[in-house]
């Protein structure tokens, strides 16, 4: 909110708008409070007030700035540090009074985001005689922890200044950057709560700490080459360098993989541009097929590999810094292996001081990669560094400043519509979301089961954690347990509730039933897909009544049975399933969802009867004779063959048909492959080059067991007849979105008009797919419909939390 006015109105003031202009900030409308307390006769009782600022307000210069103020104005007080934010007591004269609380809102330090201040008279003894920064109060149940920021342009000049004192010091930082989450060990953000306060700060460290006219003044982890953190470089031998940056950059050089601490933990990195360090990477890590993350050195260098809109290019350079995934240019000079078969490029640019220093050494681009083994969580602590990647990484560039807690980059899509988290980690993570129904008890969330997050929901607002991974993974479990820990413990919240995903097999669910028997605490089952709808809601602060589109591979639905493609009518407390997609048989179950031949030979089977499996496409998605037998039995006969209507399915059932992918290396692999093959034949205005044939498999929505049937079965008989005449793979790609669009638009009108409803909700991991997403999106609003869709939370099951938080949040108070 920095440099944006408030709107003052009689007893407190709000935003000039329901959100903020960065939609990825906490953004809410800030709410009215009791005005000063006027004295009898018209004058001001002691001309004294109390201001509780809540907010992202520790951390980022908040009180330097309020006492810089106070100072230039004449007043008088103290500012300090409690659990809950900053507060400030004022004494002066009325007109200094009123500049002091334009200045408060108008001249926030970069990093600010004020959400809240309650305002109130002092009715205490006289007034001070100066103003102070006072010591920070601990009581209190803290609601905001500052996030991780990118370095500042200050900042930068003196890491390259050689004049300067901290001229290459790789862990430059100042009130204005650099680490705040990844460090507080505790409330409030002061040092010695912090992992700097191993480390003494010199004599002139300190005389900036303590100067309010310094940059500096209370930056809780300022330092310097003189009193460290010390950066370190240890070769394949074990042995420390002189020069760490240069010994990084020789290793580049020969095609080395070197292994970085950052923010949050630490990143695998090697040239982009060396093919065979990239393969070597891939094999060392074990990520075959996955897409790796580029660092650039420069928002050109960005420009140049890849198509940017203008608010990515904000993001990019913004103090949150996160990948963003972006449609890539044909040349772009970065080896195959980097992001095979993939239409988008992610890229970032450095965010912390040593990545700039590798930068200036002449190094444009840098594969980043989280430092793991294939789904194993991101490695941070030093120790399991050194001894879980020594068989990946030749050489470790780290220091000594211990990082509190593991948090990955963050991940933007840069899409039609509008940029959009798929993950919410570094630079969003802890800002807290604020919930459009308070809770009147504190509650905890436990998320999903894959792309795991979770919550704590207090009061008006529900706090996310960074991104977990998926739990079926035992490292990715018990990052899980420690999160939760580690978040009710930050924040000072014992939990009268639990929300859970209602499905009995999720390790998250299950874990609830543990904490439940431990705390004594009631559970709150949200189903899946309800979660997701109420996840969209509470982004957009709502809680009325919507159409719900939601899309995914597998969610566990109210009668058993695997859902995903689904067309609801709720709300926050409730919900009622209108309509889904035709269930597709899935042959071995979750081995479905991995060998998408079986999802292919399925959806033949449904749509052109059993002979289809002696078709020349059968005999291609499933080439071995006895299998594909086998698996047509199974279909037969129905055993091991659970039905779905995730949508998710049939998208792997197209890509196998089209010969795009035969199997899924990693979540959502033949979804993105086929948004790449069908996005080749699209111009950049997004008209579609080429046209489909008037015999495209038209919307074909039918009555079946009282719901809507979205039937996708004259779909894959066109995609058969496609197939048949050799029609260009691009062409049938974009077909089957375009009749998938229309599948899912005509459900949705047609319920919003069956129910007297407005809006629609587009969420789950399909709708991550931005071709899809706007196809949906322009059908819609042609029909006149508000669409609401994720922007600040992810629509995967990373969002799955905050709907659990919203879901439960309301019947708890409708419980009472």
């Amino acid at each position: 909110m920095s440099g944006r006015a408030l709107n003052w109105v009689e007893g407190g003031f709000t935003m000039p708008s329901n959100e903020s202009t960065d939609r990825f900030g906490v953004g809410s409308a800030l709410e009215p409070t009791p005005p000063v307390a006027p004295g009898g006769g018209g004058g001001w009782v002691r001309r004294g007030i109390e201001l509780c600022v809540s907010g992202q307000v520790q951390g980022v210069g908040f009180r330097p700035f309020v006492y810089r103020i106070a100072m230039r104005l004449g007043l008088k007080g103290a500012v300090w540090n409690d659990a809950s934010g900053v507060v400030i007591e004022l004494f002066g004269d009325p007109p200094g009074l009123d500049e002091f609380l334009r200045c408060l809102s108008e001249e926030c330090p970069p990093l600010a985001r004020i959400e809240m201040i309650r305002r109130r008279a002092i009715l205490g003894p006289s007034a001070p005689a100066s103003f102070e920064i006072a010591e920070s109060q601990h009581e209190g149940r803290p609601d905001r922890v500052a996030v991780d920021s990118a370095t500042c342009v200050e900042c930068l000049r003196e890491l390259h200044d050689p004049t300067d004192r901290r001229f290459g010091h790789a862990l430059v930082n100042c009130t204005n950057c650099g680490p705040r989450y990844t460090i507080v060990n505790d409330v409030p953000y002061d040092r010695p709560l912090t992992t700097m306060a191993g480390f003494a700060m010199c004599e002139r460290c300190r005389s900036e700490y303590r100067d309010p006219r310094d940059r500096r003044f209370h930056a809780q982890p300022t330092c310097c080459p003189s009193c460290g953190p010390v950066l370190d470089f240890v070769g394949a031998g074990g042995g420390s360098s002189g020069d760490a940056i240069e010994s990084a950059s020789e290793a580049f050089v020969r095609g080395q993989i070197v292994a970085i601490k950052g923010l949050g933990g630490y990143h695998l990195a090697v040239d982009a541009t060396n093919e065979a360090a990239v393969a070597r990477l891939r094999a060392k890590k074990r990520r075959d097929h996955k897409p790796l993350a580029l660092m650039v050195d420069s928002i050109e260098t960005a420009r140049s590999l890849v198509e940017l809109s203008p608010e990515a290019e904000r993001l990019l350079t913004s103090p949150a810094a996160p990948i963003v995934l972006a449609t890539r240019r044909c040349e772009d000079g970065i080896a195959c292996g980097v992001a095979p078969g993939m239409h988008r490029l992610g890229v970032m640019l450095p965010h912390t001081p040593i990545q700039h220093l590798l930068s200036r050494r002449g190094h444009r681009v840098l594969v980043m990669t989280s430092a793991n083994l294939s789904d194993e969580p991101l490695i941070s602590d030093d120790g399991d560094a050194r001894t879980r990647l020594a068989t990946i990484a030749d050489a470790i560039l780290t220091h000594d400043r211990p990082i509190a807690r593991a948090v990955d980059d963050s991940i933007v899509l840069d899409a039609p519509l509008g940029a959009h988290l798929l993950r919410r980690a570094r630079g969003f993570v802890p800002a807290p979301i604020r919930l459009p129904a308070p809770a009147d008890r504190p509650g905890l969330c436990l998320g999903g089961e894959l792309k795991s997050a979770v919550a704590i929901s207090d009061g008006d607002h529900a706090v996310l954690s960074q991104h977990l991974g998926d739990l079926n993974h035992t490292l990715a479990f018990e990052r899980f347990r420690s999160t939760i820990e580690d978040l009710l413990r930050l924040f000072r919240v014992a939990p009268a509730w639990i929300a859970r995903d209602a499905h009995p097999g999720y390790l998250s669910h299950r874990y609830a039933d543990t904490l439940g028997r431990r705390w004594g605490v009631p559970i709150v089952d949200v189903q899946h897909h309800h979660a997701h709808m109420a996840a969209a809601l509470a982004e957009h602060g709502r809680t009325d009544a919507v159409v719900g589109l939601i899309c995914d591979g597998v969610g566990y639905g109210s009668d058993g049975t695997s859902w995903g493609g689904e067309v609801l009518v709720g709300d926050l407390v409730s919900f009622r399933r209108v309509g889904r997609m035709r269930p597709l048989a899935l042959p071995g179950g979750d081995a479905a969802a991995k060998q998408t031949g079986r999802c292919a030979l399925s959806w033949l089977m449904d749509s052109l009867g059993p002979d289809a499996i002696t078709t020349p496409i059968a005999r291609r998605v499933i080439p071995v004779d006895a299998e594909r037998d086998a698996i047509a039995a199974m279909l037969a006969r129905q055993l091991n063959c659970p039905p779905s209507s995730g949508l998710g399915r049939l998208f792997d059932a197209a890509a196998a048909l089209l010969g795009v992918c035969e199997f899924n290396h990693f979540e959502a692999m033949s979804g993105v492959r086929l948004e790449a093959i069908a996005s080749g034949g699209r111009s950049i205005d997004g008209r579609h080059v080429g046209q489909s044939d008037s015999d495209s498999g038209p919307a074909c929505v039918r009555e079946r067991d009282g719901l809507m049937e979205l039937d996708h079965r004259p779909l894959c008989r066109r995609l058969v007849r496609g197939l048949e005449r050799g029609e260009p793979i691009e062409l049938l790609a974009r077909l089957f979105h375009e009749a998938v669009a229309s599948l899912l638009a005509t459900s949705a009108i047609r319920a919003a008009r069956e129910s007297s409803l407005s809006s629609v909700v587009l969420s789950g991991g399909v709708f991550c797919n931005a071709w899809l997403a706007s196809l949906v999106h322009q059908e819609l609003t042609r029909a006149g419909l508000e669409v609401l869709m994720h922007r600040r939370v992810p629509a995967n099951d990373g969002g799955i939390a905050l709907g659990q938080a919203a879901v439960a949040a309301c019947v708890q108070r409708q419980g009472r």
